[in-house]
């Protein structure tokens, strides 16, 4: 709940170190497949995995995505115990991997399979 007893819009939480275009085709990910998303900047830069455990734990839809520095992006479910292999992108700057990141963060919250090819 927010301030004043507004409850929290239902969204993929995104943590990124900086804006640019990783991150702009992480989120035509996420749109494309109708999920919202809320962009947050860390105060700190981190690895791509802490800042997707982060987004997760504090994401209304338990999904989050953290965007290092480097143009590496991670997904996450609060539910996971562990990181996935296949949910961390370390080729992101390549642009159409950093969009198949954002539709899979949308697809986890959607329930459809993933796309898993190119990761």
């Amino acid at each position: 709940m927010r301030e004043g007893g507004q409850p929290v819009k239902p969204a993929i939480l995104v943590l990124s170190v900086s804006s640019g275009a990783v991150e702009d085709h992480v989120l035509a990910g996420i749109e494309e497949e109708g999920v919202p998303a809320i962009v947050e900047r860390p105060n700190q830069p981190r690895a791509a995995e802490d800042l997707a455990v982060e987004a997760a734990s504090h994401s209304s839809l338990r999904v989050g995505v953290g965007i290092d520095n480097a143009g590496r992006v991670c997904i996450q479910h609060e539910k996971l115990p562990h990181l996935l292999p296949d949910l961390l992108y370390n080729d992101a700057v390549d642009l159409s991997c950093a969009r198949n990141a954002g539709h899979n963060a949308a697809r986890i919250v959607v329930g459809v399979p993933l796309r898993l090819s190119g990761g």
